[in-house]
Formats: structure tokens, sequence, C-alpha cells
């Protein structure tokens, strides 16, 4: 499905979208609308990762959310954070450079090696942990404790939600009216990560 929708004569989108962002597509769709006839857990709605885009990732910085994950000299590095390369001199934030990066975190190791074997048929021997998935981890411990069935597609429409209604691409963000207010870090302590950065 995903090579076909990238590579068909007529239909296909060709150059237009990437590899890994069709696969990503080609999973989604399969699990929002339960096209796969197997059951186990690498067709469910947590079996492909959040797509970074610019919407999504603008509203994960700004909360500070990928501040919990990474430094900013680490962000820097990855080049997420482009320095006065935004719109009008702001920062920008190519969220997209964030795939594959990886972070070292004792406390969740167990349970993200677990949620990987579960929703991903991988093992890793490895103590790091892909920025990428730690939302599945997350809503994975959600579901499983408070008997929910919450899935990537969810959580991504949750941040388009925010992202195109309240929390815009320029210097007048509708914070006050922001379902996400109260936890924005953004919004109550660094108003930097708003006025500084854009995506």
């Amino acid at each position: 499905m995903s090579k076909m929708l990238k590579d068909h004569d007529r239909y296909g989108l060709g150059n237009t979208i990437g590899d890994k962002a069709c696969h990503l597509f080609a999973k989604l769709y399969v699990s929002i609308f339960s096209l796969s006839k197997k059951k186990n857990n690498g067709w469910s709605n947590l079996s492909y990762e959040l797509p970074f885009d610019s919407n999504a990732g603008r509203v994960l910085f700004r909360t500070g959310f990928l501040f919990e994950l990474a430094q900013e000299q680490d962000y820097i590095k990855w080049e997420v954070i482009q320095k006065g390369k935004g719109k009008g001199g702001k920062n920008y934030i190519r969220v997209t450079n964030i795939r594959d990066k990886k972070v070292k975190t004792k406390e969740i190791l167990n349970n993200y090696k677990e949620m990987l074997k579960a929703f991903f048929n991988e093992k890793t021997n490895s103590n790091s942990i892909k920025i990428q998935r730690i939302p599945n981890l997350l809503i994975h411990k959600l579901n499983s404790s408070k008997n929910r069935d919450f899935s990537i597609a969810n959580f991504d429409n949750g941040l388009i939600y925010v992202g195109l209604n309240y929390c815009f691409n320029h210097k007048n963000p509708d914070c006050k009216n922001c379902p996400l207010k109260e936890s924005c870090k953004g919004n109550n302590k660094y108003r930097e990560l708003i006025k500084n950065y854009a995506t």
C-alpha cells in the first residue's frame, strides 16, 4: 500500500512525500479504519509513530514536552533548532529532524522495551530510547491504567487541532483559550518558547 501510494504511475504521490511519511500514513490509515484482518498488536493503534509535522511539533516544543526528553544543545546539534532561520528572524524548529534521535533514560527503559516488543515486534539491548516513540509508551501506559483505547492518531489529531486553532505559527497565538494553557510551559513560564521560535 505504501509503495503504491508513492510509486503508482498514474495516482502515485512520487517525490511529494517521503518513504517514511508514506509508510506512517499507510499504518495510520489501516489502524483508523480497521482495514487489517490481523488482530495482533503489529497492526494496532499504537504500532506506528507520531508523524512529527510542523503543527504537532510546534505544540510539543512550546508546551515544553520535548525539553523533558533532551536539552536545547541537543536539539541545536540535531538541527531541530536552527538559530535565526525561521519567519521574521525567529529560531526555526525543524521537527522532522527529531526522527531516530535517541535519549538515555533508565526510569522508563524496561517499559519502553516491552512496548517495542508488543507493538513494533522489535527487541533491543540498547539503553537508548527513540524520542518519536515516547508518545506510544505514554499512551500505552494511559490506556492500561485507565482502560482506554487511545491511539497515536488521536494524539496526532489533538496536537494538530491545537496547532491550527490556538498555537499559531505567528506572534499572536491564542494562549488564553488553548485547552493546554494550564500545562503549557510556553504559556506559564517560558514565554520565549512562543516568542522566539517558529516552525
